[in-house]
């Protein structure tokens, strides 16, 4: 039923006005006579409701139909007050309040004047006008004036609920028309790193402080330092862990300011919890200094001053990078899916075809045999590194999931399918990369690793992979003949987000591709990102 209009409280107040007439015709068993009454009074009022809702015109054509509904309601409310008991005065209620709403005061007074224009002859006519009666049509015409007065003024506080265009679509549109229009106006746009560099550059403005970072999380989602100041990684224990002096912000969204004497030098450490526009935990802002210069409640409170100020930036960026990452997975799930269904599956009846040739050249001793085994190899060949590519392109970084498993993965399943010698070293912390850092990290292992493939003498693959986010280190290395230089590598990404990618040859023969990621902010020479979010073409 969603093409209905919503019911807005004025009508929901005009439907419990008639209910409450007929609980009064209920009490003086006037029901039967009351309720087609009371029926036809709600029907005109309903009806001018639903043409001023759903027309979506407020033309002066339009106007004057709705008001003729309103002003019939007050004419058939009149001749019920003068016809019917003491349970008909309160329908005057309905269209006043309906008229005030609609017509400002205008109407306020001329509902009111319209249904004593038909209650006086109606009570006349049917000898009904004495006193009492007369008292209590006057009565009556007061109260539907103040009730008018009162739907006028409650137009200004809560207009009538207009029917808006459910179409998912064109509310999307509206929606990244408005992004774009905000991207211009933040100083950072939507990059997530960026905008965490201004808290802490906010913060450094507010208060001393040796090393700060923010660290954003939802819900179960481990931590992910987006910035960091003073250290290359991150040093505080993870704050998912119990007994970590980051736990209580992290988990109960407290902000404490207290001493940590598990590093090198006794830390004062203060941890500020960052929120949501619905309260949930977007992450945690902390830092630290000597315990020698301790914190104090004022440095405590600038802290929890700068969380607050740039929750709601920190949050929108990581959402709108969730956003299009989201939507870059969904394009590489559709290009896998038309390769499976499409070249793999002809690749695959191209083999069986072979495959019978293959039988019909034995039976017939043909010397077409022998090269038709070795055109079968060949079409197997392509079509396990067609798989492989269709598996690439169905990566999936998940909370679950760290970098290190996912490489580790795909490390074993290239050395089982190639029968090339692969060795890993890993090394992780708690902390996560940001996603999409990870997946570029993913995606340089990928492209060494289809050189390795690609060589026909590859026969050792070694990979060794450091993370202490926001600081990661890949080396892979592998013995084959290989066409990757430097130029290969000089516009990938990772370049943008802070990395250094080098490539060196192995000795003998064969390469290795090493790419190191610093923090970005962790020298003071750091400057902001230079990302940019796309523009419509």
């Amino acid at each position: 039923m969603r093409w209905l209009p919503q019911l807005a409280v004025s009508t929901r107040l005009r439907i419990a006005l008639a209910l409450l007439a007929g609980l009064f015709a209920y009490i003086t068993h006037e029901l039967v006579t009351a309720l087609p009454w009371i029926l036809l009074v709600m029907v005109l009022d309903l009806a001018a409701s639903g043409l001023a809702a759903l027309s979506g015109d407020d033309g002066r054509g339009r106007r004057l139909q709705v008001l003729g509904l309103v002003l019939a309601a007050a004419l058939v409310a009149g001749i019920a007050m003068g016809y019917a008991g003491a349970w008909a005065k309160l329908l005057i209620l309905i269209p006043a309040y309906h008229a005030g709403l609609r017509f400002s005061h205008r109407g306020a007074v001329l509902a009111p004047a319209a249904t004593m224009a038909t209650a006086v002859p109606a009570a006349w006519q049917l000898d009904h006008l004495d006193g009492a009666e007369g008292l209590a049509l006057g009565f009556s015409a007061l109260m539907g004036l103040l009730f008018g007065m009162l739907g006028a003024w409650s137009a200004k506080l809560e207009p009538e609920v207009k029917v808006v265009d459910t179409n998912h679509a064109a509310e999307a549109g509206l929606l990244l028309r408005r992004l774009h229009e905000l991207a211009d106006t933040l100083e950072t746009g939507f990059d997530a790193p960026a905008s965490a560099e201004m808290a802490l550059q906010d913060l450094a403005a507010r208060m001393r402080s040796t090393r700060s970072a923010i660290l954003v999380g939802y819900g179960s989602d481990p931590a992910v330092p987006l910035a960091i100041r003073g250290a290359d990684r991150t040093p505080w224990p993870d704050p998912t862990e119990t007994g970590s002096v980051l736990a209580p912000a992290w988990h109960d969204r407290v902000a404490t300011m207290t001493d940590w004497a598990e590093d090198l030098v006794g830390r004062s450490v203060i941890a500020v919890p960052m929120t949501n526009n619905n309260g949930e935990r977007l992450g945690v802002l902390v830092a630290d200094r000597p315990l020698v210069t301790p914190f104090t409640e004022d440095d405590l409170e600038s802290a929890a001053e700068v969380a607050t100020r740039h929750s709601t930036n920190i949050d929108l960026a990581v959402l709108f990078a969730s956003l299009r990452e989201r939507a870059g997975l969904e394009e590489r799930e559709r290009l896998a899916r038309e390769m499976h269904d499409g070249i793999a599956q002809e690749m695959v009846a191209l083999g069986f075809n072979i495959d019978a040739l293959r039988h019909a050249a034995r039976k017939q001793e043909s010397p077409m045999a022998a090269d038709l085994d070795g055109l079968r190899e060949e079409v197997s060949r392509v079509l396990a590194d067609l798989r492989l590519h269709i598996a690439d392109l169905r990566i999936a970084v998940r909370p679950d999931t760290g970098l290190g498993a996912l490489i580790g993965a795909r490390l074993q399943n290239f050395g089982s399918t190639s029968g090339v010698t692969t060795r890993m070293h890993l090394t992780e912390n708690g902390f996560r990369l940001p996603a999409h850092t990870e997946v570029l990290i993913y995606r340089l292992f990928l492209q060494v690793l289809a050189d390795a493939r690609h060589s026909l003498d590859a026969t050792d693959v070694e990979v060794r992979l450091n993370v202490a986010a926001p600081k990661a280190e890949l080396w892979v290395s592998h013995n084959g003949t290989s066409s990757l230089t430097s130029r290969d590598f000089s516009e990938n990404p990772l370049t943008g987000l802070g990395g250094e990618i080098t490539v060196e040859s192995r000795v003998g023969t064969g390469i290795i591709v090493r790419m190191r990621m610093r923090a970005r902010g962790a020298a003071s020479s750091a400057t902001l990102s230079n990302e940019r979010i796309p523009q419509p073409s």
